[in-house]
């Protein structure tokens, strides 16, 4: 444990570069994906905003459901071929909406795809908990999610803001395929030996439960009332001031990502949310109460800080903490498909939560913010103590080393 521990602090990681680099590719692969299919594909075709809705519901909702099934017979299969097929199948759907002549079979498509989907994204998150251990779990979801946002972002100012439906489709069928270049790097190799035969202990149902509560809370603020917020501030400053801080807030979320996760590898699980919480809370009550541009320049870049360490913490660290070899399917599946419903409930009321005066949305999201950071005091620490212990030490004697330094020129 030791030797492997001084490998980490000194090399930073025990995954390869191209393990890193192969986690990347599929972290930006299916990030994308989602937005491409949920969002981008269906406003092109549907005009209709109620049926729109009603389309982007059914396809979160799908991949819910395809999460949920999947994760009970993902671990008999072979992830890495599941994920080439996966890719593959998207992208031969996807093309199926260049000859489709109704909205209706355009709709089957969409659907068929968020099953796809669904099994390629699961056991892509599996993948990555063969590939890292619980010690660079942090930095390995930071960095690769860090990169994957910033194309992202990249290729959405660049071209998303512009597409066409013709445009839309072929960037979906693009995208899609984009998994198969990590077949080169062959990703059967990254996997970490002593993870063949690891059975470890289940979490108990209370750890799983105090840190699935946050995640639940903050992914209905962010689906319902962070929305209305937005809305709320858009339509009281000037269009282009509005871009600015979404922009802002993009770039905050980026390194955000990369942030939370050194903060969670070195500083521990719990250190990282509550920061997060702790700084979604001040920003939204800010954000009721904001006066200034000053004031919303700090409130779009704390929420897209905090946004960025919670997608980070539970999209890869939290739930593969809580997991071992027999249910990381399951426990990635329970937090996906948390974010999934939140989507298809902030979709639902959606008219009427464009009404709620601004003060009400900040006020409720900032008091439901902060109780969520409750179950995380009472939940245990994930992160390894030996770890954190050497990680401490590490920093002390670097502090110490210092100090003498400085007397000695003195």
């Amino acid at each position: 444990m030791l030797d492997k521990l001084s490998i980490i602090s000194k090399y930073g990681v025990l995954l390869t570069k191209r393990g890193l680099v192969i986690n990347t590719i599929l972290t930006f692969v299916f990030y994308t994906l989602y937005f491409v299919f949920s969002f981008y594909i269906p406003q092109q075709f549907v005009e209709a905003v109620d049926s729109r809705i009603i389309v982007q519901i059914s396809f979160n909702f799908i991949v819910t459901i395809t999460l949920l099934l999947t994760s009970f017979f993902i671990k008999r299969i072979n992830k890495l071929h599941v994920i080439y097929a996966c890719s593959i199948g998207i992208s031969i759907i996807t093309s199926f909406l260049f000859l489709a002549s109704s909205d209706i079979f355009r709709v089957i498509c969409i659907f068929a795809i968020a099953t796809c989907f669904g099994i390629g994204q699961l056991e892509f998150l599996t993948y990555f908990w063969s590939l890292t251990a619980p010690e660079e779990r942090g930095r390995v979801a930071g960095f690769s999610g860090f990169i994957a946002l910033l194309f992202h972002l990249i290729m959405y100012s660049a071209v998303a803001a512009s597409l066409n439906f013709n445009s839309a489709v072929f960037l979906g069928m693009v995208l899609s395929l984009g998994a198969l270049l990590v077949i080169p790097l062959k990703p059967e190799k990254g996997v970490l030996t002593k993870k063949t035969n690891e059975r470890g202990k289940y979490s108990e149902k209370r750890t799983v439960l105090l840190y699935s509560i946050p995640w639940l809370l903050f992914s209905l603020i962010n689906a319902t009332f962070a929305k209305n917020i937005s809305f709320q501030i858009s339509q009281q400053v000037p269009s282009s001031f509005y871009i600015f801080l979404t922009v802002l807030q993009a770039g905050a979320a980026i390194f955000g990502m990369l942030s939370g996760g050194i903060i969670a590898d070195f500083f521990g699980r719990r250190a990282s949310l509550a920061f997060s919480l702790t700084l979604y809370g001040v920003s939204s009550a800010l954000a009721g109460i904001a006066s200034s541009y000053a004031v919303l320049y700090f409130v779009y870049i704390a929420n897209g800080l905090s946004w960025g360490i919670l997608l980070a913490m539970y999209s890869f660290v939290v739930w593969g903490d809580l997991a071992n070899k027999e249910n990381s399917a399951k426990m990635y599946a329970i937090g996906f498909m948390i974010f999934y419903v939140s989507q298809v409930i902030g979709l639902l009321p959606f008219e009427q939560m464009l009404q709620t005066p601004l003060f009400v949305s900040a006020l409720v999201s900032c008091l439901l913010i902060f109780l969520s950071n409750i179950p995380i005091f009472l939940a245990p620490e994930l992160l390894p103590s030996d770890f954190r212990e050497k990680i401490r030490l590490k920093l002390h004697i670097t502090a110490v080393k210092k100090i003498r330094r400085t007397q000695n020129h003195g």
